[in-house]
């Protein structure tokens, strides 16, 4: 039985490798669109090294998952009632999230230069495969894990405060999101403290929604929710 677990959770992690190198190749037309990436760089050659990258480095992220989760208490990967544990929630708070992040970007960031930033649908469409796959595994299942793991490791905490101890991996985690989406976005505009704090505030709103689901919900149903955000933004209300 001990077994049989242990390969079903191999499995697990495996699968998710496989659905980040190929996040990894669903977000190239967006980024290319965007006019981020070197132009000297053939498609080829993009493509290789985006393989070559994203297979190093998710599969030592879901490695490190994979050996790091044992040693908590979150539970990523319910198995019972998946309507309930994962698409309705997803639906509620990925058009719910979409839609506020759309209305703050048009009204409190309408004179940020990012907010005219908008490749053909279709490339926003895959590019939602990249966030709702890769961004969760490393920022969620990762990030917020490891935080969530080293808070108690190193300062003892009990676990009565087990709730405070997740929203402040949760906020962590966010906070880092935002600034995971810096470089990008700076290439698109001057670097402004007006710029950073839309970027900073509206992936933090995300990542602390996408966080409570992960550990309220699961990992699927943080997945889903982030891919029901991004093509709303994306492609619903582009």
């Amino acid at each position: 039985m001990v077994d049989l677990h242990l390969t079903a959770r191999k499995k697990k992690f495996l699968l998710l490798w496989i659905l980040c190198i190929a996040g990894s190749w669903a977000v190239l037309p967006y980024v290319q669109h965007l006019g981020i990436l070197p132009a000297a760089v053939s498609s080829l050659e993009l493509f290789l090294l985006v393989t070559a990258q994203s297979s190093l480095l998710f599969g030592i992220v879901c490695w490190l998952c994979y050996v790091i989760l044992p040693k908590t208490d979150l539970r990523p990967f319910p198995v019972h009632n998946f309507l309930k544990q994962v698409v309705y929630p997803a639906l509620i708070a990925g058009v719910a999230l979409g839609v506020a992040i759309f209305f703050f970007d048009k009204t409190l960031f309408h004179s940020s230069l990012l907010s005219g930033a908008h490749p053909p649908f279709w490339t926003g469409a895959l590019a939602s495969i990249y966030g709702a796959v890769n961004e969760e595994v490393l920022m969620r299942l990762f990030l917020l894990t490891l935080i969530y793991f080293l808070i108690f490791k190193w300062f003892k905490v009990s676990r009565a405060k087990r709730v405070p101890v997740l929203w402040t991996a949760t906020v962590l985690a966010a906070l880092i999101f935002g600034l995971g989406h810096l470089p990008a976005a700076l290439k698109l505009a001057a670097p402004s403290s007006f710029e950073v704090f839309r970027v900073l505030f509206l992936n933090g709103i995300a990542g602390v929604v996408f966080g409570w689901l992960y550990w309220s919900r699961g990992l699927w149903s943080a997945m889903a929710a982030h891919l029901v955000t991004d093509l709303v933004i994306h492609v619903v209300l582009i």
